[in-house]
């Protein structure tokens, strides 16, 4: 499969293909993760859906691990493809596969010493914890397949073979799909079944991955596949992992405060809308978030390369673009909010007030691709204090304030406009940032001229 110019090619040719295979990638991502929600509140029951449910927090954690590595090797890796850096560039995996590994290994060990007294501590009572614990001792069978899945199809998108890296994903949701129902239902495993189907599907996916980097199909030096550990790879995949970390954990924590404050000033009913707005609002973010995954190869070869005005150039073409894609799945819920609530939440009547809820948080949309452009540029350049330091700042010094106050003068109306607020803000201080970035870039231009 070619491998797209990153260097040489239209900036806008290049978002054009690599913007689609990686907004379907986003779209797969996002399909797999209710598979399980879905087959087990329909093949078992409404308790093995809550007991899945329940343990979001212990995968979460996997996740942000995942996001760590992955995101800090794939910005080791563009910007060694950018200069030519061979050397670098063949210790990147077999240091992925060795982190993968040790934090595989030490995930597992505590899953299997405190499961259960994680399960409890997250509130699950009764026949939930038996549930709880069958489907985490063999999920986390697998948690090496998902870290070292997921970190090292990031590297093949790193290289710019963002669909080749989809194909994969696909095939994984695809197993997935086909599998669930026969381990739930034919197999009789129950949530058991469910979480074997998960492991199996990331199986077949880390194989694939395995065998595209073993038959040499990469366009990167990939070395030796074995396991190693270096300090100046480690050190600078954590310095850029960290702002992955970052933003996985503190999301899960502002998620928890946003919540615990609308059942503080609302009702149930207030809480389903609310609920019901979110998922809206999260689902309406993925496309985007699919266009601009590509931004982070495209960055970080040309920064490696010393383009640093392509660099500029590629992070307004994927903002302006992202901009303009998030506008146009925004107006058919603009113009129709009742009914695209009522699709979510079809026994409930809304009113005047609650559609402008939607509106309301919709507003704040716009704003996500200007920060998260700034912060992929950040990343993809091994900027580490902006990457990781700003998404920090922005729950404390943003966040905590707004939705504390705000509220607190305005009731439940508080809560959604200290979103809008808190998004428009934190757009704002990124876009200053990358300009004064650029404005760097700028002069290092002028000089090297």
């Amino acid at each position: 499969m070619a491998k797209p110019d990153l260097i040489k090619e239209s900036l806008w040719k290049l978002m054009y293909k690599l913007s689609l295979p990686g907004i379907l990638g986003m779209m797969v991502i996002s399909i797999n993760s209710i598979i399980d929600t879905v087959y087990l509140g329909n093949l078992v029951g409404t308790d093995a859906l809550a007991g899945v449910s329940l343990l979001f927090p212990i995968t979460l954690i996997i996740t942000s691990v995942t996001s760590f590595i992955a995101v800090g090797s794939s910005s080791v890796l563009s910007r060694a493809i950018g200069k030519g850096n061979q050397h670098i560039q063949s210790k990147v995996l077999p240091n992925l596969i060795a982190m993968a590994l040790l934090s595989s290994l030490f995930l597992m060990l505590t899953g299997y010493l405190f499961g259960e007294d994680a399960v409890l501590l997250l509130g699950a009572k009764g026949e939930i914890v038996k549930i709880c614990l069958d489907y985490l001792y063999v999920y986390i069978i697998g948690i090496f397949f998902s870290i070292y899945g997921l970190s090292a199809n990031g590297l093949i998108r790193s290289e710019g073979k963002v669909k080749q890296a989809m194909i994969y994903t696909v095939i994984a949701v695809i197993c997935n799909l086909i599998l669930t129902p026969v381990f739930i239902d034919s197999f009789q495993l129950g949530v058991k079944g469910a979480a074997w189907s998960s492991v199996i599907s990331m199986f077949v996916y880390n194989l694939l991955t395995t065998i595209y980097f073993v038959r040499k199909k990469a366009t990167f030096e990939v070395g030796v596949l074995i396991i190693k550990i270096e300090k100046e790879i480690v050190i600078d995949v954590a310095k850029i992992g960290f702002s992955a970390l970052v933003m996985q954990v503190s999301n899960v924590i502002r998620q928890f405060i946003i919540f615990r404050t609308v059942t503080w000033y609302g009702n149930t009913h207030d809480l389903a809308v609310f609920s019901t707005i979110f998922k809206i609002f999260s689902f309406v973010s993925v496309p985007t978030m699919g266009l601009l995954q590509p931004l982070q190869p495209v960055v970080g070869v040309n920064f490696g390369a010393a383009n640093w005005d392509r660099c500029i150039q590629a992070v307004k073409t994927f903002r302006l673009s992202g901009i303009v894609l998030m506008l146009f799945l925004l107006l058919p819920i603009w113009l129709f909010p009742e009914f695209i609530i009522n699709l979510i939440l079809p026994n409930e009547t809304l009113s005047i007030v609650e559609l402008n809820y939607l509106k309301i948080i919709l507003l704040a949309l716009p704003f996500l691709p200007i920060s998260t452009s700034s912060i992929i540029f950040f990343q993809a350049i091994g900027n580490a204090k902006k990457a990781g330091l700003v998404p920090l700042l922005r729950q404390i010094l943003l966040f905590l304030p707004l939705i504390l106050i705000i509220p607190y003068l305005n009731g439940l109306n508080g809560i959604y406009y200290s979103l809008l607020v808190e998004n428009f803000l934190y757009a704002s201080i990124l876009w200053m940032l990358f300009n004064i970035e650029t404005q760097k870039m700028k002069s290092q231009i002028a000089a090297k001229n």
